[in-house]
């Protein structure tokens, strides 16, 4: 196995929720509009109408949307996204709606981050992930050092990390 980039920097969407289930997906990319348009494609413009309202309630009844920022290797921001994933329908209903708060999101998140960026294929290397998370409840941390993030879409389970996501999303930048 090659050695990995060390310092890389990265945008890390962390979704967790705690339900019936418990589960952490993160959504490893490079560019701030590989973000957006994976919001998008979730709440809004996913194919599938069903899918789409499970995760529109899902958003609703309390998952997180943590968007790390990490440069050269170490966390240097956070975002709590939910605040730009907003109800279109204030009277509410059995369908929900949403719609996203692009300027809000773009003031919001940087858009450029600072450092060379993770790439297709690549893991991310945390240069002290306890410490740089130690005053969050994010649940990165806990896979580090022994099963890092890699660039893309992951599920993290009891038995590692999966590339489940994929069946379910479009990925804002897909593999060449």
């Amino acid at each position: 196995m090659s050695e990995e980039p060390r310092g890389r920097s990265a945008y890390v969407l962390e979704k967790s929720y705690s339900g019936q289930t418990e589960w952490s997906l993160f959504f490893v990319y490079a560019r701030r509009e590989h973000i957006r348009a994976l919001l998008q494609g979730m709440y809004v413009d996913h194919p599938d109408p069903e899918e789409r309202q499970g995760w529109i309630d899902v958003h609703f009844d309390g998952e997180s949307a943590d968007l790390w920022l990490i440069e050269n290797g170490r966390l240097t921001g956070h975002v709590d996204l939910r605040r730009f994933i907003r109800d279109a329908d204030e009277e509410g209903g059995t369908r929900r709606e949403v719609v996203l708060d692009r300027a809000g999101f773009e003031e919001a998140v940087p858009a450029v981050l600072a450092g060379a960026p993770l790439r297709h294929g690549q893991e991310l290397h945390l240069v002290d992930a306890a410490g740089d998370f130690r005053d969050t409840y994010a649940q990165l941390p806990y896979l580090y050092p022994e099963r890092p993030v890699r660039y893309g879409m992951q599920l993290a389970g009891d038995d590692g990390l999966s590339d489940e996501p994929y069946a379910y999303f479009t990925d804002p930048d897909p593999a060449p």
